[in-house]
């Protein structure tokens, strides 16, 4: 999802607000990488570090798309084909995890490069599955792989970035856009013409419906070539911070001489010296609202007792109850909208199709205009925010607005008029994905420093819960008809949005702006 796009003066605001401190917070690592500044390495890499996020929307956008073909293909219930999307999502939450610990542990680059290798094996491996299990199997282990795409490479990004321009790892939730819309592309070219007809007079023979298996094998060839991009054409350093944090200054200094070589100043490369990879203060932007805390600390062998022990301090710390209704508040936002949105996004194919008036290249044009609906949506968030309505009523308002357009759908569908199908997924593409804008942005700035990355760590496990239940749930509900899903996901939607309106505008020490307005950097 994406974050908050700065204001045309954020640079000029970023420096400003580092003017404005007494004394600089930035370590020595901090000047070293602002020194070299945004040359055509971080460029290269903001593009590179995009496939992954593009590749994370596509596969699930994908997996969407498919679920009424494999539901024909293998004849499943509809009680069941939601195990389809529930085991991507389990693959998902491990991976990020997994993928996470394995950064930290071997290293950035070999988490960068092995996630899209492995996404593009196992999205391969899943085209040739024999039976709905294999296939429920293949796609948690392309789950496992994808999930970690997105933490990975935008931690990655984040520790090669200059601090004025730290606003542009927003533009990853582009690219996320983007994944999506492909999916549905590739999908009207593959999947129409290589299905079962619309209106068989017999039961669906599987070797006339294998579209579903090129669409997932054609995404696998166009994962492997980004995963080939990444190798082939760029030459990838090891992450500076995670080098020096893993003891190993002296490879971060050759490190950072070899990018400044790169981006043609091999002037400043030869200035560098050992001092100038320090990194032993608090590495952080402004200890002030809206700007989170930057690096990841490397994890070493023997620090788990002591890992735990504070997380687990962290975690009573929310709970207090100075801040036990905010954070249970939150984690519930979290929660609701990730079940609502999964739900309904997961079956829309199905319900676009189960209308029973429109081909299946009828309603996967319907999906790719709900994929093209929400692209403004992250850019909406953004100014959304600096309007009267600020962050509260912006997000439950965006909330509030997706439920209405799924009620909308929901009728549209039953009197089956087309227009009023269409402007009602446009409309929950638009409304989720700025609801998610602004959410992903307050979230941070919602808890304290010393709590905010095991709050918002809580919340994203939380949301890919809500995204496991969903697809089950959803097809339990069809039992008792088509709408029912779709009304669901409106309730959450609503309970969503009165957790919102229970919190505060100036909830935590990130909701007071104290004079200016608050920008989130990155999520």
């Amino acid at each position: 999802m994406s974050a908050y796009f700065p204001a045309p003066d954020a640079e000029d605001d970023i420096e400003h607000l580092l003017d404005d401190v007494d004394d600089d917070p930035r370590t020595q690592l901090d000047k070293t990488i602002d020194r070299i500044g945004m040359g055509s390495y971080q460029w290269t890499l903001l593009c590179l570090c995009g496939f992954g996020w593009l590749a994370d929307n596509m596969w699930l956008q994908a997996v969407a798309i498919i679920l009424p073909r494999v539901q024909q293909h293998y004849s499943v219930p509809d009680n069941y084909i939601g195990i389809l999307s529930s085991a991507m999502f389990a693959g998902m939450m491990i991976g990020a995890v997994g993928w996470g610990t394995c950064s930290d542990l071997l290293g950035r680059s070999t988490a960068f490069n092995a996630t899209l290798f492995f996404t593009a094996l196992f999205g391969t491996l899943a085209s040739f599955s024999y039976s709905f299990p294999s296939l429920c199997f293949l796609l948690f282990l392309l789950g496992s792989a994808v999930g970690g795409s997105m933490p990975t490479d935008g931690t990655l990004l984040l520790e090669h970035m200059p601090q004025t321009k730290l606003y542009l790892v927003t533009a990853l939730s582009l690219f996320f856009s983007l994944g999506s819309v492909l999916a549905a592309l590739f999908a009207l070219v593959l999947v129409p013409r290589n299905s079962c007809p619309e209106i068989a007079t017999s039961p669906c023979d599987p070797a006339l419906n294998n579209g579903w298996k090129h669409l997932l094998a054609a995404l696998g060839v166009l994962t492997l070539v980004m995963f080939l991009a990444r190798i082939a054409f760029f030459r990838l350093y090891e992450s500076p911070r995670f080098l020096v944090h893993a003891g190993r200054p002296e490879e971060a200094l050759e490190t950072l001489q070899l990018i400044a070589r790169f981006n043609g100043t091999p002037s400043l490369a030869g200035q560098l010296e050992l001092a100038d990879v320090d990194d032993t203060a608090t590495v952080r932007v402004v200890d002030g609202p809206g700007y989170e805390q930057i690096g990841v600390s490397a994890s070493g062998k023997g620090r788990v007792s002591p890992w735990v022990h504070r997380w687990a301090g962290r975690v009573r710390m929310m709970l207090v109850p100075e801040w036990r209704r905010t954070s249970l508040l939150v984690w519930a936002t979290w929660c609701g909208m990730a079940l609502a949105y999964t739900m309904f996004n997961v079956f829309l194919p199905k319900l676009l199709e189960d209308s029973g008036t429109k081909s299946i290249e009828e309603s996967l044009w319907d999906v790719l205009i709900f994929t093209l609906g929400g692209c403004p949506g992250a850019v909406l968030g953004a100014r959304l925010i600096l309007t009267p309505l600020g962050r509260r009523w912006s997000l439950a308002g965006s909330t509030l607005a997706t439920a209405a357009f799924c009620t909308l759908f929901a009728l549209a569908q039953s009197v089956q008029s087309v227009w009023a199908v269409r402007i009602s997924t446009v409309g929950v593409g638009l409304a989720s994905t700025t609801m998610w804008a602004v959410l992903y942005g307050w979230t941070p700035e919602i808890f304290a420093t010393k709590v905010r990355g095991t709050a918002c760590g809580i919340a994203s496990a939380l949301s890919r819960v809500g995204g496991i239940i969903a697809p089950m749930l959803g097809g339990a509900l069809f039992l008792f008809g088509r709408g029912v899903p779709v009304y669901t996901s409106m309730g959450v939607f609503v309970f969503a949005a009165a957790c919102v309106l229970m919190l505060r505008e100036d909830e935590g020490e990130g909701g007071r702006s104290r004079g200016r307005p608050v920008r989130a950097v990155v999520h």
